[in-house]
Parts: C-alpha cells; sequence; structure tokens
C-alpha cells in the first residue's frame, strides 16, 4: 500500500490504513491468502466476488468509524461499476476511502 501524500490529513492517512487492515483481515476470514500478496496496481475487482464487495465496503465503513470517530459512507454507483470501480486497482480502493473521509 502506498500512503497518501504529506498533504493528506491524519484522518486520510488513519482511513487508508483501516481499508488496509480490513481487507488483510476479511482475506484471512475469506481463507483466500493468494490475495494476501496483490500490490498496488493489482484488480481486486476481478478476484472477488459481489458479496465480498459488500463485504468489504460494510467491514471498511466499519474500521473508518473507529479510526476516526465518524461514519463515511463508502457505498456508491461506482463500486459495482466493472470499468470504473476503485477496486480495479488496490491502491484507488485505499485513495478512495482517503478521499470520501477527506469529503466528510
Amino acid at each position: 500500500m502506498t500512503l497518501p501524500t504529506s498533504t493528506s490529513s491524519p484522518s486520510e492517512a488513519a482511513a487508508a490504513a483501516a481499508a488496509r487492515t480490513t481487507l488483510d483481515r476479511l482475506i484471512e476470514t475469506w481463507g483466500r491468502p493468494e490475495l494476501s500478496g496483490l500490490g498496488p496496481e493489482d484488480d481486486l475487482y476481478e478476484r472477488i466476488d459481489s458479496f465480498a464487495v459488500v463485504e468489504l465496503l460494510l467491514e471498511t465503513e466499519s474500521e473508518i468509524e473507529k479510526a476516526v470517530g465518524r461514519y463515511v459512507p463508502l457505498a456508491d454507483e461506482s463500486i459495482l461499476d466493472s470499468t470504473r470501480s476503485p477496486l480495479r486497482r488496490l491502491q484507488d480502493w485505499f485513495d478512495y476511502v482517503a478521499q470520501a473521509v477527506a469529503r466528510g
């Protein structure tokens, strides 16, 4: 995971870290150790099903709430869009989560 830039707020950095932690925990829960080696350019969307995407969203929202002290919704029309999903590139997912926190 590439951390957000130095101009990122502590909340954005905490959100990106929470997203990574959540993904790592779910990889273990799903019994998918091959996913633990994904790099920032890898496509998570192609490797998990829609149920896993929903679980990832809900669990990440919960972790972010713990990390930054407020609920931040992550679901939007792009998440399940096969061409625009931020899950198409793992680093885009972490950036997406950090930007959602920045937007409030």
